[in-house]
C-alpha cells in the first residue's frame, strides 16, 4: 500500500513536470517564429520524457528527504512530550532558528522546565506535608476512598501497638478497635465529620477520635483518622474527682460532729454544766481536725501554685531546735525525748519554707504515733552530692502491707490508735509533694512496735532561683 502510494504520488509529480515543460517548450517556440510540429518530434518527446524524469527523481527524492526529517523531528518531539508527560527525565531539544519546528521545539523546552520546577516544589511540599505529620504527636491515618491507608505516622503505630504506616492495606484488617472501625465506617457512609471518646481496649488508652472527610475533586476523597490521647488527662480529672469526693467526705465528719453537738447544746443541753463541757472539748477537737484539714488542703494547692525554689542557707542543728520548741505542749504532754543528733556546724542550702513544712509533719508523727515517755532522734548524713535528713521514733509503727500506701492522699493507718489520734491523712502526701519539689526522694523503714524511720534525701547543692541572706535558726 505504501509503494503504490509513493508510485502515485511520483507519477503525479513527473506528470506535472512533463507539462510544464510541454508548456514552457510551446511558449519559446511560439516567441521565436518555430513551428510547434517541431517541437512534437520523437527526438523532442524522448528529451522531454527524460527531462521530466530526471527532474521527477531529484524533486521526488528531496521531498521524500525533507519528509523524512520533518518525520524525524516530529518523533523526536513527540518522544519528548512522552518522557515528560510520564514524569521522566528528557533531555533539551536543540534544533537551528532556521528550522520549521524551532519555536514549537522552545516550547516544549519551556514546558518542561516548568514541569520540572512544579515537579520539585511538589516534591519539596510533600516532604514536609510527610515530615509535619510523622512528627505530630497526635495519631494520624490518611484514608482513600476505597478505604485503603495512604499514609499513616508514628504516632498512629505507637498508639496501636502495632506497625500501621501499610499503603495499600485495607485499613478494617489492620485496626483492631471496633469503636473506630465504626466510626470511620460511618465516615464513609455519611461523608461527614465523626468525633468520639474511644477506648482501646488492647492497651486501656482513651482517645479523642475525629474521623474528617476531605474532599479533594468531584469524584475523590480522602478520609483522615485524627487520634489524640488523652489517657493522662482523663486520669488527671479522675484523680481530681476523686480528690474532691475524698475532700467532701472527710469535711463532713467533722463538720456533722460540730453541727450535731451544737444543736444539742442549743436544744437544752447546755444547761448540764457535765455535757456541757464534754460536748464543747469534741466540738473543739473537731474544729481541730476540720483546721488542719484545711491547713493541708492549702499546703497542697501552695506546692502546684509555687513551684519555684527560695533557697536559703541554713544552719540545721539551730533551725531543727526552734521547731522542736514549738511542739513542747505535745512533748510535755507525752514526756516524749527529742534528740538532736545533727552537728552543730551543719550548715545546707534548701528552701526554708517547704523544708520546715517536712520536718514539722515528720516531727509531728513521731511524737503523735509514740507512746507516752517515748523518744525521738534527728540526724543528718552528707555525701559527695546528696544529704540525707532522718527522723526516727520507737513508737507504733506500720505494717508492711500499709507502707507502701503512706504517702497516698488520705490514707490513714487502719488501727484502733491510729484513730483516737484523728490527723487528716494528707500530712506524708503533702511532705512527699514539697521533698519532690525541691528535687529529692523520701523513704521509710517501719516495724510494728520497735519504731519508723523516715529518710529524705536532698541534693547537697540547689540551683538558687532567688539570692537571699544566710538564715540562722
Amino acid at each position: 500500500m505504501k509503494a503504490i502510494k509513493i508510485i502515485k504520488r511520483f507519477f503525479i509529480c513527473f506528470l506535472t513536470i512533463l507539462l510544464l515543460l510541454i508548456a514552457g517548450s510551446s511558449l519559446t517556440f511560439t516567441a521565436n517564429d518555430f513551428s510547434l510540429a517541431a517541437l512534437f518530434t520523437k527526438k523532442s518527446w524522448f528529451w522531454l520524457v527524460m527531462s521530466s524524469l530526471c527532474l521527477s527523481l531529484l524533486a521526488f527524492s528531496w521531498s521524500r528527504f525533507e519528509e523524512k526529517q520533518q518525520q524525524q523531528e516530529i518523533r523526536l518531539l513527540n518522544k519528548k512530550l512522552q518522557k515528560i508527560l510520564a514524569g521522566q527525565k528528557a533531555e533539551h531539544l536543540l534544533l537551528a532558528p532556521t528550522d520549521r519546528y524551532y519555536q514549537l521545539a522552545q516550547s516544549i523546552n519551556q514546558i518542561q522546565s516548568l514541569q520540572r520546577n512544579l515537579a520539585k516544589s511538589f516534591v519539596t511540599q510533600q516532604r514536609g506535608y510527610f515530615s509535619l505529620i510523622e512528627y505530630l504527636t497526635i495519631g494520624v491515618m490518611v484514608l482513600d476512598q476505597d478505604q485503603k491507608i495512604y499514609l499513616s505516622n508514628h504516632a498512629m503505630s505507637e498508639l496501636m501497638e502495632r506497625e500501621m504506616n501499610l499503603p495499600g492495606e485495607i485499613y478494617a484488617n489492620e485496626l483492631r478497635n471496633y469503636d473506630l472501625s465504626r466510626l470511620i465506617e460511618k465516615t464513609y457512609q455519611t461523608k461527614k465529620e465523626q468525633h468520639a471518646e474511644i477506648k482501646l481496649d488492647f492497651n486501656n488508652k482513651i482517645v479523642d477520635s475525629h474521623i474528617v472527610f476531605v474532599p479533594v475533586s468531584h469524584h475523590h476523597f480522602l478520609v483522615m483518622v485524627l487520634l489524640y490521647d488523652i489517657t493522662e488527662l482523663k486520669e488527671i480529672e479522675q484523680m481530681q474527682l476523686d480528690f474532691v469526693s475524698n475532700v467532701s467526705h472527710e469535711l463532713k465528719t467533722p463538720i456533722t460532729a460540730i453541727t450535731g453537738f451544737s444543736e444539742t447544746l442549743l436544744n437544752g443541753a447546755a444547761d448540764d454544766p457535765t455535757a456541757l463541757k464534754e460536748f464543747l472539748k469534741i466540738i473543739h477537737q473537731e474544729s481541730q481536725k476540720l483546721t488542719a484539714l484545711v491547713e493541708d488542703i492549702l499546703s497542697l494547692a501552695r506546692i502546684s501554685a509555687n513551684a519555684e525554689l527560695k533557697t536559703d542557707q541554713i544552719s540545721l542543728f539551730p533551725y531543727l531546735q526552734e521547731i522542736i520548741q514549738t511542739f513542747k505542749p505535745e512533748i510535755d504532754k507525752k514526756q516524749i525525748r527529742i534528740f538532736n543528733e545533727v552537728p552543730p556546724a551543719f550548715k545546707i542550702v534548701v528552701d526554708y519554707n517547704k523544708f520546715r513544712h517536712v520536718v514539722n509533719n515528720l516531727l509531728q508523727n513521731a511524737i503523735k504515733y509514740n507512746d507516752p515517755t517515748g523518744s525521738v532522734w534527728l540526724s543528718s548524713t552528707q555525701f559527695s552530692k546528696t544529704w540525707e535528713f532522718k527522723v526516727r521514733d520507737n513508737g507504733w509503727g506500720i505494717a508492711n502491707d500499709q507502707r507502701e500506701r503512706i504517702f497516698e492522699r488520705f490514707y490513714r493507718i487502719d488501727t484502733s490508735r491510729s484513730k483516737q489520734t484523728g490527723g487528716t491523712g494528707l500530712g506524708l502526701s503533702v511532705v512527699k509533694e514539697y521533698v519532690a519539689a525541691m528535687g529529692g526522694t523520701i523513704k521509710v523503714t517501719s516495724q510494728v512496735g520497735v519504731g519508723s524511720e523516715f529518710t529524705v534525701t536532698l541534693p547537697l547543692i540547689q540551683k538558687r532561683k532567688q539570692d537571699s541572706g544566710v538564715k540562722q535558726a
